[in-house]
């Protein structure tokens, strides 16, 4: 928390000195022959103005709990604003499709997968494009076309079963138009595709390795052209902010939704045209006094992979690198009786399945079954953490101190190889 009050303490001093230029000595004229103000400035102003109103507006409409919901709304602004930033500037060169991380511990958004790793580079949906790889040991591995901007959509995508397991040599190929001379892996570029995103899900943090991953474009493709003139570089701006506004009401309707009418319970969700094909999801909202817990029983699914974590109130996954903020199929253990509790609490409870909330009062709670054969319904129950023992099977597995310790360390080791260069 000291670092978190240190950062918002910066940005606050940041924000007042771009909106409040008066403080400042405006540029002397002398000897100039007039002070009309360039178009660089004004568009620079306009650009300022709207990125400080977009926030705002953002911080005004949606209600905010408590003392950490409201410091990471701050660092949620920054943070989708970067995004924003590095997605216009790297869509001006589609002939360079350089593969770039997305979510990581720093960057987070729509409630990033604890697992997984996400690369995404742009693309024009009018070129011919090959991706290279060497596939890691991760669980699941998935290459997907999307529309990123203005609105979200997933296309076609490909994953182990057509792609193969670790260390298999692959080479994707992404067109229009599937070329006649191929007969190897093809996903079609729809018009409105902007954008090649590949993941990488781990289920064994301690073992399994990320792959390496090259995109190439084949076909000529135009230059990134050179900006001529302050008024193109001006229409760069506005793209800038009008992905900004985008992202900070994106997922916002949908999150009030969830936390208005499924507190306390999970549900399953129908298709919803985001996610990867054959994955079944699943989601809550948690809200929890200091003496409760919430339960979450859970029936494993026969899946490659399953997962479920838990969010802040701005749908960015809470911490799972230094705390336990999300479980996996491969870190969760079950009961004797075969059935996975999951334990939803902010005080450590003693047993082995337990999800931090980081002292959050409330957020979200995503489950994933990747791959799934099955799709068992899991239960929520809101108990006091008094309570707790007497619904637990007698021989539940505990944790000590120390074995949680132990678990964070392979969980930061993980991190160092998942998002290494």
């Amino acid at each position: 928390m000291r670092n978190q009050s240190f950062l918002c303490s910066r940005l606050l001093l940041v924000l007042s000195i771009v909106t409040t230029p008066q403080v400042f000595a405006e540029p002397s004229s002398a000897g100039r022959s007039d002070t009309v103000e360039t178009s660089e400035v004004q568009a620079w102003r306009d650009f300022m103005d709207t990125v400080r109103e977009a926030g705002v507006e953002f911080l005004d409409s949606y209600p905010q709990g408590d003392s950490a919901d409201r410091a990471e709304a701050l660092l949620y602004l920054v943070s989708q604003f970067a995004v924003s930033a590095d997605m216009t500037l790297a869509a001006a060169d589609p002939g360079l499709p350089l593969l770039r991380l997305g979510a990581t511990n720093i960057r987070k958004w729509g409630l990033d997968g604890a697992d997984a790793k996400y690369l995404g580079a742009a693309v024009d949906p009018t070129g011919s494009y090959r991706l290279h790889a060497t596939l890691g040991s991760a669980r699941l591995s998935a290459v997907q076309v999307v529309s990123d901007f203005p609105r979200y959509a997933a296309h076609g995508s490909l994953s182990n079963q057509e792609l193969g397991g670790a260390g298999t040599e692959i080479v994707v190929h992404f067109s229009a138009q599937r070329p006649a001379d191929w007969d190897g892996l093809w996903l079609p570029l729809p018009p409105e595709a902007d954008r090649i995103v590949v993941r990488e899900y781990f289920g064994d943090w301690s073992v399994e390795q990320p792959g390496a991953w090259r995109l190439e474009r084949i076909d000529a493709g135009a230059p990134a052209d050179r900006l001529a003139n302050p008024a193109e570089a001006a229409i760069a701006l506005e793209d800038v902010t009008a992905r900004f506004q985008q992202r900070l009401n994106s997922w916002m309707p949908w999150i009030e939704r969830t936390r208005a009418q499924h507190v306390n319970q999970l549900v399953q969700l129908g298709p919803t045209g985001q996610g990867l094909r054959n994955n079944v999801y699943g989601e809550g909202w948690y809200r929890l006094d200091e003496d409760e817990v919430l339960l979450v029983e859970l029936d494993a699914p026969e899946a490659d992979l399953w997962s479920i974590q838990l969010s802040n109130l701005w749908w960015e996954s809470l911490d799972y690198i230094h705390r336990s903020g999300s479980l996996n199929s491969e870190q969760a253990l079950p009961d004797p009786d075969g059935r996975y509790r999951i334990v939803i609490a902010a005080k450590d409870p003693g047993y082995a399945n337990w999800l931090d909330t980081g002292d959050h009062s409330e957020g979200a709670i995503m489950y994933r079954f990747q791959n799934t054969r099955g799709n068992p319904l899991p239960r929520a129950r809101l108990l006091k953490h008094t309570d707790l023992a007497s619904v637990m099977p007698k021989d539940a597995a505990t944790r000590t101190a120390e074995q949680r310790e132990a678990q964070r360390a392979i969980r930061r080791a993980h991190a160092h190889r998942r998002w290494a260069p």
